[in-house]
């Protein structure tokens, strides 16, 4: 059997450790000698993602690190003996996104760094039970910045040592959580614009219906009322975009030109007007029940697993429970619940079919398709009107309204339709 003391392929001469040249089993020493040659070859190849192998003996506290990668030590601005005391002192807070069923959603656990020192032997067992360890550090940095990682590492422990070693690496998501930050002041913002907005409108409302009985004058009050309420829902509805926009920056803009394209199918199949408008108002907020699901998950490069697609399918329910208790002039909550359904039932949330489906929410599904197929994503090129306009005429009448279609490919073949801004 091959041993530590047989392998000849790595240079020890700036190891740091205590494992390969303490009183260990060959066994150990042999892991993490293989371990540190895999390492080093792949920060030379210059990717930026932070590797680390961390260990910590028994009940002791205090860990040390058998490897760190250099930009960790850049990052941190210290010697590598130094790394576990001044990370653990850079430590603002902890976060982790448990996986709940479907109907909570996840929740997000945070502790500070005092909650943290506290909890350390608690969060050690809990990576030895699940083999894992997946959070969100926030950091702070010497020049008074702030930087999040994202730590996601394997455990494995060796019980005739009495060690664990944390096998894992680290990626800078600090765009994704200082977005995911400024989404909940958005959506405070938001909440309390909407009750002030529904106060006032109450308020009102109530007036005017006494005053209509008592003189005539009442009218032009209402009238005035109406465009009070339309201006209202335009600023709310504006926010509510915005607001998604912020969380989600890869798609910046997919809203509004959904919407852009969505009222140019509505004008060409003859709706009127103040039908218009209702599209307009749909498109503008179909991905408000995003804000739901976690920065990491919605600006992920790779594959989504399982339940991530099982979260970003509930985003049209979330948003109804958002949208149902404002008073639109149109079913707004209902065509964005629906945007999602398919001609052939294969759609979601409810799988309805056919004419179950609103006119609008049908106009707004190919609508959306089109938009996402053309445009550029963080795990894909876009593919180009050519190829959207490809996939509505293979599954016309299958998947989408055969009228919506029809309609759509008349927009960009014969009228060269172009996206623009829908705010007004």
């Amino acid at each position: 059997m091959e041993t530590f003391h047989d392998l000849k392929t790595t240079n020890f001469e700036d190891y740091c450790g205590r494992i390969l040249y303490g009183d260990y089993s060959d066994q150990l020493k042999k892991r993490v000698s293989e371990y540190i040659k895999r390492y080093r070859a792949f920060e030379e190849t210059g990717n930026p993602t932070i590797l680390y192998i961390s260990a910590w003996q028994g009940h002791k506290k205090n860990i040390w690190y058998e490897y760190v990668s250099k930009q960790l030590i850049e990052l941190l601005g210290c010697k590598y003996t130094d790394v576990a005391e001044v990370f653990r002192k850079c430590v603002i807070d902890r976060r982790i996104y448990k996986y709940l069923d479907l109907d909570v959603g996840i929740r997000k656990e945070v502790r500070n760094q005092e909650e943290l020192s506290d909890a350390w032997q608690e969060l050690r067992e809990e990576g030895k039970e699940t083999g894992t360890i997946e959070a969100v550090y926030k950091i702070s940095m010497k020049n008074d910045s702030v930087n999040w990682l994202k730590d996601q590492a394997t455990i494995e422990t060796y019980e005739q040592d009495k060690v664990c070693l944390s096998l894992g690496f680290l990626t800078i998501v600090s765009k994704e959580m200082e977005a995911e930050d400024e989404l909940l002041k958005h959506r405070d913002h938001l909440e309390a614009m909407v009750q002030e907005r529904t106060a006032e409108l109450t308020k009102l409302n109530e007036q005017l219906k006494q005053e209509i009985l008592e003189r005539k004058i009442a009218e032009e009050k209402l009238q005035q009322s109406y465009h009070k309420l339309k201006k209202n829902l335009d600023q709310i509805v504006k926010a509510m975009s915005l607001t998604v926009e912020k969380r989600d920056p890869y798609t910046a803009g997919h809203q509004k030109r959904t919407a852009g394209l969505a009222m140019a199918l509505a004008r060409e199949m003859g709706f009127a007007e103040h039908q218009i408008k209702g599209v307009q108002m749909a498109g503008l907020i179909h991905d408000i029940g995003k804000i739901s699901i976690p920065a990491e998950i919605l600006s992920k490069p790779g594959k989504l697993n399982d339940i991530e697609i099982q979260l970003i399918r509930r985003h049209p329910q979330v948003a109804y429970e958002i949208l149902k208790d404002i008073d639109f002039p149109w079913p707004v909550d209902l065509i964005v619940l629906q945007h999602h359904e398919k001609m052939d039932c294969s759609g979601y949330p409810q799988g309805l079919s056919g004419e179950k489906i609103l006119i609008e929410a049908r106009i707004l599904c190919v609508a959306d398709v089109v938009e996402t197929i053309t445009s550029h994503r963080p795990y894909r090129p876009g593919f180009g009107v050519d190829k959207a306009l490809e996939e509505i005429s293979n599954n016309r009448g299958i998947l989408y309204d055969p009228n919506v279609v029809d309609a759509c490919l008349r927009l960009f073949r014969e009228q060269n339709f172009q996206y623009q801004w829908v705010y007004s």
